[in-house]
């Protein structure tokens, strides 16, 4: 993991320059503790979030960008907070039949696109 991210725990939601650690956009895997990421993801709904990287394995690995990008961000319904379904009834059910009649307004993501970004060709090649 990056050290800029660590020390642990929610006081540490910025390094050392004060860059915030997820900002909006930002993607990482969900996990409950060292080594236990899988295939779940944390998707920054607003800057420095609650659950933003307080933890070294919550190290972001990509973003979401552009306009109608963050305006598809901006329509995820975020309603059931803290009383959603758990990241271990997820893990075990996926998207079946019980979560979607339990949680109606959860969305998914079906798809997604690698953006390639001429800046960092330029970075690999210099």
């Amino acid at each position: 993991d990056d050290p800029p991210w660590l020390p642990l725990g929610p006081d540490h939601r910025s390094n050392s320059v004060g860059v915030k650690r997820f900002p909006k956009g930002y993607l990482a895997y969900a996990g409950a503790g060292p080594n236990s990421r899988s295939n779940q993801l944390i998707v920054a709904l607003s800057d420095n979030g609650r659950l933003a990287g307080g933890s070294p394995w919550e190290v972001p690995w990509g973003e979401v960008l552009g306009d109608i990008s963050m305006r598809t961000l901006n329509q995820f319904y975020n309603g059931y907070g803290e009383k959603g379904p758990s990241q271990g009834r997820l893990h075990r059910e996926g998207s079946s039949e019980a979560v979607a009649n339990d949680y109606p307004l959860l969305d998914y993501i079906t798809e997604c696109h690698v953006v390639e970004d001429e800046r960092m060709e330029e970075t690999h090649h210099a």
